[in-house]
């Protein structure tokens, strides 16, 4: 049964899959999510400090749940957004990956639920779940010193995805592996934001500061997103730089997965077209485009902030 899982979530496209037993998380992992979060790392991010007591175990999730099933789809694009334009993370290139990673699993659970019986749960990101964890667990993955689980065939552009279910499956070798240590990713950061054991000050990461928050910027805030040719959205510098994107323990090409291609619209956006349109053409334009997460107005704040600059387009 398990193999036959595993074989049928590979033929939908995932780039690797591994299974773990579920359950509670290690008190000493716990114990360094808790610290960061007091020490106010997240930022405005409250959310993670609501789910803090949730992801502590898979029952919070799934009552009963007792096999976690970790997935990795790669996401690494076919090409790359013209680098004259402001920077727009790789991830939002497509359509939104909750919707399309949810539309391709959905069918495949429902068979599984059909063919084996139990109760199942499909997890993309928005689920109270440590995601990193489990993949580490499920042993598809190692750890990159910028906290990124490196999966091989994806490198560091790779969607994690969690499907609990309540049928006991045996569990797969976890993984203890991390990266070679050779802390481009750290010197790369635009701002410091990493700490360099795995953690971040999300305060200071440019990912954090067009995308999560609220509110105005800091003089020093809009210093560093106005570097180069300026962050519209997100920032993967420490992703990109990473040697574990030619290198893997398999020595396997990376997959370049057919399900995310980059949009027309994310492929010529700039700034003065997001100072001229409206929310309804926003919506639009980008439907489906993970830059609906954030909504019109904070990509309007960040456009405004680069084309005030001296860098401006």
């Amino acid at each position: 049964m398990k193999e036959e899982i595993r074989k049928n979530l590979l033929s939908a496209g995932v780039a690797a899959v591994g299974f773990s037993r579920a359950g509670k998380v290690e008190d000493e992992v716990t114990l360094k999510y808790d610290e960061w979060i007091a020490e106010g790392f997240h930022g405005e991010m409250e959310y993670l400090r609501r789910h803090a007591p949730l992801k502590r175990t898979t029952n919070n999730v799934l009552p009963g749940a007792k096999t976690v099933i970790s997935l990795a789809f790669s996401y690494y694009p076919d090409e790359w957004r013209d680098e004259t334009l402001p920077y727009v993370s790789a991830y939002a290139y497509s359509e939104d990956y909750h919707i399309v990673l949810r539309e391709r699993l959905r069918p495949i659970v429902e068979g599984f639920k059909l063919k084996y019986g139990g109760i199942w749960r499909i997890c993309i990101d928005s689920a109270p779940i440590s995601e990193r964890y489990w993949a580490l667990r499920s042993g598809i993955g190692r750890r990159g010193l910028n906290g990124a689980v490196i999966v091989d065939g994806c490198g560091t552009f790779a969607f994690l995805v969690e499907i609990l279910t309540t049928l006991e499956l045996d569990p797969d070798t976890s993984s203890d592996e991390k990266c070679m240590g050779c802390r481009k990713c750290i010197d790369v950061c635009p701002s410091g934001a990493l700490c360099g054991d795995g953690t971040m000050d999300a305060r200071r990461c440019i990912n954090y500061l067009t995308i999560e928050k609220k509110g105005d910027f800091s003089d020093e805030e809009k210093n560093l997103l106005r570097e180069g040719n300026g962050y519209l959205f997100g920032c993967d510098k420490c992703l990109r730089i990473c040697p574990h994107n030619s290198l893997s323990t398999h020595n396997s090409e990376i997959k370049k997965s057919q399900l995310f291609k980059m949009s027309e619209s994310i492929r010529k956006a700039n700034l003065s077209e997001f100072l001229q349109m409206d929310g309804d053409s926003f919506k639009s334009k980008f439907n489906r485009s993970p830059l609906q997460y954030v909504g019109y107005p904070i990509l309007r704040r960040n456009s405004e902030t680069l084309i005030n600059s001296d860098n401006s387009q």
